[in-house]
């Protein structure tokens, strides 16, 4: 067997082993809003879609279908077309970019960033390269100029969603930039390149040492031809992180929950008071947008908290919404001033982006629950909906379950109190939120 075939049949063994996937294994669709089927058969049923980018546990099931297991053990089926464990990390202090597959590295590059290489970048011209979660959007191999790409390019999908949320909120983009990248992004396209946010950034050759480029990642052009070689020519992640210890911070099991409880006991200790001016429809900016933060009703909490943990739930509804609308029957025009503050529309939003969890009371699913945890619950008054309370469960304990911090009613403070024991007020929703990438 002659050099060349033995390269070869290597590199079809490296491609079966990224695309064969295993039990107790985890992929990601690489499409936007994948089908999830109830049966291994494209005809089949569908019971749900998996957003762009959300990793699931998974369990292939023959050459053309794939189990994907939910954290509600809940299962369905996909198409082994649409879905990989093959994505790219990158740790911009340690200039390393690794190739992954699910969690196991398969090959490591040294590599080079823009000319202000530890700062996330914010606008054209700063030098930074960005960081954050991206796709593929384009491969070229043969980018011109050769001086500038090197051998091979591969543009990420730079400026995302989160991106363009800033660059609304510090007014150098448009309403109009931020629909359009909201729209590009969720389905997977290359976003504007054209706006203030700055745009082209690519993972290319062209050499390494100093850091030289205008805030993409430059690797040899030996090692972006090797790695290019083995990226399918699909949207395949990227995620970059400012350094190893960010990345392991982002990525620890239940980093999530430890932000959003660190950020509740910070809105307990500064205090809020549930007032009958904080009921109505107070008009805020759009995004982050606020009122006075000593009053509030339930949802205001919540939306404060999150926001703290790094999470804009004014934003993520709205842009829900505007993708979404008909999970939204009961939203005829989106309002940025009230939407997000009410409690069965963020039950609607919970369902589709987070974990769903069981609404048993801790004193029989004590497991299940976890400080950090969101619960919704109906107090039983008359408002036209079961979904009238919302709160976030503590790491304070009476008689054995947590308590939940909220705001009550009328007149009370912030608090945490006692209200899961499953019997009053009902339990009728329970969520965790997934990796803080997701959003």
């Amino acid at each position: 067997m002659n050099t060349d075939h033995k390269a070869i049949i290597l590199f079809l063994l490296f491609c079966f082993s990224i695309l064969n996937v295993r039990a107790n294994e985890s992929v990601y669709p690489v499409v936007s809003d994948l089908n999830v089927r109830i049966k291994p058969e494209t005809q089949s049923k569908i019971i749900g879609r998996l957003p762009a980018g959300q990793w699931v546990n998974a369990e292939q099931v023959n050459n053309e279908w794939t189990k994907v297991l939910f954290t509600n053990n809940q299962a369905g089926f996909v198409s082994n077309k649409y879905i990989t464990d093959l994505w790219i990390k990158v740790l911009k202090k340690e200039r390393k970019l690794h190739l992954m597959s699910d969690k196991k590295k398969l090959k490591t590059y040294t590599i080079s960033l823009g000319f202000n290489p530890l700062d996330d970048k914010h606008k054209r011209g700063d030098g930074c390269t960005p960081e954050g979660r991206f796709y593929i959007c384009e491969m070229l191999s043969d980018p011109q100029p050769k001086e500038k790409y090197g051998s091979r390019s591969m543009r990420i999908s730079y400026p995302d969603i989160e991106d363009a949320r800033r660059g609304l909120k510090d007014k150098i983009i448009s309403t109009s930039d931020y629909h359009t990248i909201l729209r590009q992004v969720n389905s997977m396209k290359k976003p504007l390149q054209n706006t203030i946010l700055g745009g082209s950034i690519r993972i290319h050759g062209g050499g390494i040492g100093r850091d030289w480029t205008l805030g993409c990642i430059a690797m040899n052009d030996s090692d972006i031809n090797e790695l290019f070689s083995k990226i399918p020519a699909r949207n395949t992640m990227v995620e970059i992180y400012k350094n190893q210890h960010e990345d392991e911070r982002i990525n620890k099991t239940g980093s999530i929950n430890t932000r959003v409880l660190k950020a509740s006991k910070k809105i307990l200790t500064s205090g809020c008071s549930y007032t009958k001016t904080a009921t109505g429809i107070i008009k805020i900016g759009f995004p982050m947008g606020d009122f006075d933060p000593g009053i509030g009703v339930c949802t205001d909490v919540v939306i404060r908290v999150l926001r703290e943990a790094g999470l804009d739930l004014q934003a993520l509804l709205y842009e829900d919404i505007k993708l979404n609308k008909n999970r939204y029957p009961g939203i005829s025009k989106p309002d940025t001033n009230i939407d997000h503050r009410r409690t069965r529309n963020l039950k609607i939003w919970f369902d589709h982006h987070s974990d769903t969890l069981t609404n048993t009371a801790p004193a029989l699913a004590p497991e299940a629950w976890q400080a950090g945890d969101i619960v919704i619950m109906d107090t039983g008054i008359s408002n036209g909906t079961i979904y009238d309370h919302i709160g976030i469960v503590s790491d304070i304990k009476k008689k054995k379950r947590p308590l939940v911090i909220n705001l009550w009613t009328i007149g009370s403070k912030i608090n945490e109190m006692d209200l899961l024991d499953g019997e009053y007020p009902v339990i009728v929703g329970h969520y965790r939120l997934q990796h803080p990438f997701n959003y």
